[in-house]
């Protein structure tokens, strides 16, 4: 019998495995960043983009479960 590969195993480029924590690494970087640069919606925009890792673990561990 031939295995084939579904789409959850097929493989995939270095870009798409490492897109989504770039990118999550790219928010927290700016959040803090942004909350060093002031007050106001500084604060604001900064836990927005801090609780993004948060917001995508918790995702991930929803669709495990």
């Amino acid at each position: 019998m031939k295995h084939v590969p579904s789409a959850r195993t097929a493989s995939r480029s270095l870009a798409h495995i490492f897109a989504l924590p770039l990118l999550l690494l790219a928010a927290s970087l700016a959040g803090l960043v942004i909350g060093l640069a002031g007050e106001g919606w500084h604060d604001v925009a900064a836990s927005a983009l801090l609780s993004l890792p948060l917001l995508a673990a918790a995702v991930a561990w929803h669709r495990r479960g």
